[in-house]
């Protein structure tokens, strides 16, 4: 069982983890690493047991509910928690500054951001629209509009205008500001095509796992990403953040492909017979989370074998939602929380609770 760290124990983790010397990954994630000195009582722990039998049915708000607000935006964040859900999703990203933001993409979208002004006058790098996140200090990105219209395919979206990408932070204090005090967060480190493993994943890791730390929410907070390299760093800086294995499938996977695979921090899915969640869990995973159309009867029930809760992604169609209930998953990642909210209240399902502003 992992356990929160006290105050102390987390202050001298995070002065550990801002020194430079912090080591990188082995390609190997070999076993769990031990929980570190400083622990609280047992019955505050951050242990993840999720499922639709024992009531605790986890309902993902994806981007703070895309289908339904502009996604990633606080006010995303903020709808979700007065709708109630169980966790909020989000993405992060490094920028040149070294701050944690909540954004999806590698680069600027035009069809989800647009330019205002330069940060500074005569900023040779204006426009930004078009640039990487990892190229922009955090000023340029917060020049940015990215409220100005709704996202194509998502015709229920409302338009949050004029909507700043927010840093990590940022949602924690908005948390904190709703006494959201059951909601968990499930943060995913981005991984760029073709940078698995890069020192600039490593860097984001490194940084989420301090903000995580600094906002006090190590309790409530599982690190999730598409890059296995970057959960096996978090399990050697911080062995008690819970992990999820984030899987677009068996193609990905590199099912029946020989040789080690960049996306799953150096192993063979194929030393695991092509399992999920046999690979998982020998890499010391708590949770697995794949593309919902590749969940099955034989995948949940290897699950079940290894003890890691299924929380496929993302979900939309409330015929897929009900199906996959049925195969037994443990929880919903969906672009639209209110839809997965009704089906959970038609099901008899016990229901997150909603917060309302300083409640």
């Amino acid at each position: 069982m992992r356990t929160v760290l006290t105050a102390a124990a987390a202050a001298a983790l995070i002065a550990a983890m801002a020194s430079p010397a912090v080591a990188a990954p082995t390609a190997d994630a070999g076993t769990p690493s031990s929980d570190a000195a400083g622990t609280v009582p047992s019955s505050d722990t951050n242990e993840v047991k999720v499922s639709e039998r024992n009531g605790s049915f986890d309902l993902q708000s994806h981007r703070g509910g895309r289908g339904e607000w502009t996604e990633e935006s606080l006010a995303a964040f903020a709808k979700s928690l007065e709708l109630g859900v169980t966790t909020l999703e989000l993405d992060t990203h490094l920028t040149e500054d070294g701050r944690v933001v909540v954004w999806h993409d590698d680069a600027i979208q035009a069809t989800k951001c647009r330019d205002t002004a330069p940060a500074i006058p005569g900023d040779a790098e204006f426009p930004y629209v078009g640039d990487r996140v990892a190229d922009l200090t955090l000023d340029q990105i917060k020049t940015l509009d990215c409220g100005f219209m709704q996202l194509p395919g998502y015709p229920e979206q409302d338009v949050i205008e004029g909507n700043r990408i927010a840093e990590l932070k940022d949602v924690y204090e908005l948390a904190g500001s709703f006494n959201a005090r059951k909601v968990r967060f499930n943060v995913e480190t981005k991984v760029e095509d073709g940078k698995a493993g890069s020192e600039g994943m490593l860097a984001l890791t490194k940084a989420v796992v301090i903000e995580i730390y600094k906002a006090g929410m190590s309790h409530r907070t599982t690190v999730q990403s598409f890059d296995w390299s970057s959960l096996n760093f978090t399990k050697k800086i911080a062995p008690q953040l819970p992990l999820v294995a984030l899987s677009s499938g068996d193609a990905w996977l590199e099912v029946g492909k020989p040789g080690a695979s960049p996306n799953l921090g150096g192993i063979d899915i194929d030393d695991y017979d092509g399992s999920l969640a046999k690979a998982a869990k020998a890499q010391g995973y708590d949770i697995i989370s794949p593309a919902f159309r590749s969940v099955t009867p034989q995948m949940i029930a290897e699950a079940r074998e290894f003890g890691l809760p299924v929380i496929p992604w993302t979900v939309n169609a409330t015929a897929d939602m009900a199906r996959l209930m049925d195969l037994g998953v443990d929880g919903i990642i969906t672009d639209y929380p209110t839809g997965l909210r009704t089906l959970m209240d038609q099901r008899g399902l016990k229901l997150p609770k909603p917060y309302a502003l300083n409640s």
